[in-house]
């Protein structure tokens, strides 16, 4: 009989190649003003994302990943967040993954919080940080093998970012900041990190030539998504304590690793480019990731998988998912990308159009609601519409009310009857807090009366809340407002230096760039004109041929477009290259008189945001008569175009006269000048139109 103290064989030999489970630390709160006012009574990993609160979405990656003990650390809503978890299914005990909660109510930032884990002496091994918004199908494995091994050559490493490749175009990339790594090609070491606001723009990236020192090769990206998912070694919260000044994650602490050579530590990247990953991190992100769940790219992440119990969707044609016991009358319109959870219910006439319903949700008829986030327990009386908007739980609107885009309205609001609720509106039962994260001092008195706006009726007073501000005094409070729900960007306030005299204008060189460009070719990543215009053509079609599929709205699809221009310093012209043969080739040519109608009378308007003059409009029908010019069933469509674009005031008069007269028009291939012929009926149309009117002028006086 072996002695009692001597392991078995195979544990004693193999104790070395099996590492431990790693533990995972959650931050529940992003220590920013999002969301707001919901958050201020929820907290964000609770918010349901397709009708499943966050942090479910988190552990699942979580449980398929070498973990077992998982510290979920909240400085706010704790006692939301215990109450929840005391009847959640996690806290089995035969359960995968070990669930502690860390109430941490002094801690302001990451850093105080990864403080305060230290302090408790907590993390015992490597371990995995993240949020508790993370969406994704990621196995992980990959990426801790390769954080261990690294670990094994290199005594000094810390941390393995995990980042995901997505072009500019992405919509799950924030538009408010973006980020610049440089990395070693070959070890994928992290270099040199900064984060880039999009406003006030950026000319260029500064760093030290020593990176050449020891590394013959880097890599400059801007194509990676952080989603902040973090393999880190038991040291980190260490070296926050060391560093009492550290209380950013990305700005301080990876910052401060990278350049510091007294502590002479490394971080390392993991890029992935197939799974689907995203951080929540704000509301248009929000917004963004559930459509993609409902579009599937998240697979196996969609609802009919019901991750909650006693979930019970149905997967229907055209990416509808639908609850057994759901309530639809004969005459409701349930459009494509729409989810309707258990007890819900939907009178007549009503339409529904890219929106998540939650459980319990009343719905009553002649109602509207397009890309809509209603949570559980919602209440829409008759003759409604709501635009783009997330109404929390247990939300009434009353019979007559219109609610415009970006609004958010809090838990048991009450609205109406016949109200009209004005854009990125924000309303609470509760009044807006006082204090600096939401305005300045010196503004106080200014903004007094917008803390005291209450809405009235009978019901219980409601309280507008102002828009958010930030604490960081280095934060352009512009950049906040463009990634809100459903921001139009044409709201955003630009300074002259800016935004160019013409919006055609935007993307050619200048004086100013000559220095970025020096310090690109000195670093071997000048490319030519010509293939920076093809890369963000590429980028852009991608970003319309989305827009299109997933039927959009124009100001959504124009924030989209307007963003990646803005990030690649694109011209107007290559996005008329790409978007009117786009939209030309989204009609049914099996069905083309009523397809062109209403392809037309749709995105008519948005081929209006991208010409802003005489020039460009002139390019536009060039556009237009040389790609219907490749197909004979779009050239039978080309005076229709024509004439529609004019109808709805995309194309002027003198536009239209300028274009015919053009050597462009007259100079092109054979179909082109049929295509010409065809509208000289058009053309005679207008002047005498013309000739009309001008008699008349000539009567009246």
């Amino acid at each position: 009989m072996p002695p009692k103290n001597k392991k078995p064989q195979n544990q004693q030999h193999g104790s070395e190649d099996v590492p431990e489970p790693l533990q995972a630390v959650i931050l529940t709160d992003n220590y920013d003003a999002r969301f707001l006012p919901i958050s201020h009574e929820l907290p964000q990993c609770l918010m349901p994302l397709c009708n499943i609160p966050l942090i479910e979405y988190t552990l699942e990656v979580l449980a398929i990943s070498d973990v077992r003990d998982v510290f979920i650390v909240s400085s706010t809503h704790s006692d939301k967040i215990k109450a929840y978890f005391d009847h959640s299914r996690w806290m089995e005990r035969k359960g995968k993954l070990n669930i502690k909660l860390v109430s941490c109510p002094d801690a302001m930032s990451v850093g105080d919080a990864l403080r305060e884990m230290d302090a408790r002496q907590l993390i015992s091994n490597d371990f995995i940080l993240t949020s508790g918004d993370l969406v994704s199908n990621i196995k992980l494995d990959k990426a801790i093998e390769a954080h261990r091994a690294r670990k094994k050559t290199d005594k000094n490493a810390i941390m393995t970012m995990v980042v995901k490749e997505a072009a500019r175009a992405h919509t799950s990339r924030p538009l408010e900041a973006s980020s610049v790594f440089v990395l070693d090609p070959d070890s994928s070491q992290c270099l040199f990190y900064e984060p880039v606001e999009a406003l006030p723009k950026k000319e260029r990236i500064e760093f030290a030539p020593a990176l050449f020192e020891h590394h013959q090769t880097i890599e400059i990206r801007n194509d990676l998504v952080d989603p902040r998912v973090d393999i880190c070694s038991v040291e980190v919260p260490a070296l926050f304590t060391e560093n009492f000044d550290w209380q950013r994650l990305r700005r301080d602490f990876v910052h401060g690793i990278i350049t510091s050579d007294i502590l002479g530590k490394t971080i390392y990247t993991h890029p992935v480019a197939e799974a689907y990953i995203a951080h929540i991190q704000n509301e248009r992100i929000y917004n963004t990731v559930s459509m993609h769940v409902l579009n599937r790219w998240a697979f196996p992440i969609v609802p009919e998988t019901n991750l909650n119990p006693g979930d019970d969707y149905e997967f229907m044609r055209g990416n509808v998912y639908k609850a057994s016991d759901v309530i639809l009358s004969r005459s409701c319109l349930i459009d494509d990308n729409v989810q309707i959870g258990s007890g819900s219910g939907i009178g007549e006439n009503t339409k529904v159009r890219r929106s998540i319903i939650g459980k319990n949700c009343q719905i009553g008829n002649n109602v509207t609601l397009d890309g809509v986030f209603l949570w559980d327990g919602v209440v829409i009386a008759d003759n409604c519409t709501i635009t783009q908007s997330i109404l929390a739980q247990n939300v009434t609107i009353l019979d007559h009310t219109n609610i415009d885009r970006g609004c958010i309205i809090a838990n048991d609001v009450t609205i109406g009857p016949n109200v009209h609720i004005s854009k990125y509106s924000r309303l609470s039962l509760h009044p807006q807090p006082k204090t600096s994260m939401f305005e300045d001092s010196d503004e106080e008195d200014d903004q007094d009366n917008d803390h005291h706006r209450v809405l009235t009726g009978d019901h219980t007073p409601v309280y507008f809340w102002t828009q958010l501000a930030s604490d960081d005094d280095d934060m352009d409070e512009r950049n906040l407002k463009l990634d809100t729900l459903a921001y139009d960007i044409n709201d955003l306030v630009l300074e002259d230096h800016e935004l160019s005299e013409s919006a055609s204008d935007v993307g050619e060189s200048s004086d100013d760039d000559s220095d970025l460009a020096s310090v690109g070719g000195a670093f071997n990543t000048d490319v030519d004109d010509a293939k920076k215009s093809e890369e963000f053509k590429k980028e852009i079609a991608l970003t319309i041929e989305r827009s299109l599929a997933e039927d959009h709205t124009v100001d959504t699809a124009a924030l989209e477009i307007t963003g990646l221009r803005m990030s690649s310093n694109g011209k107007y012209s290559d996005v008329r290259e790409v978007l009117i043969p786009a939209v030309m080739n989204h009609i049914d040519l099996a069905n083309p008189a009523a397809s062109l109608k209403k392809v037309m009378m749709h995105w008519g308007p948005l081929i209006g945001k991208v010409v802003h003059k005489m020039e460009d409009q002139v390019h536009a029908l060039t556009l237009l008569q040389k790609h219907c010019a490749t197909n004979a069933a779009l050239g039978k469509l080309f005076l229709s175009s024509l004439q529609i674009l004019y109808n709805i005031d995309v194309i002027e008069e003198d536009a239209v006269m300028t274009w015919y007269s053009t050597s462009a028009s007259k100079d092109g291939s054979a179909e082109e000048l049929k295509l010409r012929e065809r509208a000289t009926k058009f053309i005679e149309w207008l002047n005498e139109a013309e000739e009309e009117s001008e008699e008349d002028s000539d009567d009246d006086e």
